[in-house]
């Protein structure tokens, strides 16, 4: 079976754009609009890596992959923060919360398939 990538997003667009980018790509795609449903569909589904954009209402990206880190259950899948922003305090807060990088969403899609492949080998 093809790696599994969960995709946390509340912007539906960006959702389908990452799914088509991503299943293109061979992955097997699993949606998130929200940190609630990112953290039951993680430990259900275990996916291979964790794709979470920042901003988000109920639960920000920061606070979804910590709670991500801080559960057995889905400690060791790796996370990726998602961003709109380029910006050195946005990448530290990141990875404070234990993502394994920070991607700004302007870098282009082939940066980010790249970087999930690293992680999947």
């Amino acid at each position: 079976m093809s790696p599994g990538v969960l995709i946390v997003d509340d912007d539906m667009m960006n959702r389908e754009l990452l799914q088509t980018v991503f299943e293109r790509s061979g992955y097997r795609v699993i949606n998130a609009n929200n940190g609630k449903a990112a953290l039951k569909l993680a430990a259900d589904e275990q996916p291979a890596v964790i794709l979470c954009d920042v901003r988000m209402s109920g639960m920000s990206g920061y606070e979804v992959c910590a709670a991500l880190k801080a559960d057995p259950m889905t400690t060791t899948i790796p996370v990726i923060i998602l961003t709109g922003y380029e910006d050195e305090e946005e990448r530290q807060k990141a990875l404070a919360a234990g993502a394994v990088d920070f991607i700004p969403k302007m870098r282009g899609w082939q940066v980010l398939v790249e970087k999930v492949k690293q992680l999947t080998a």
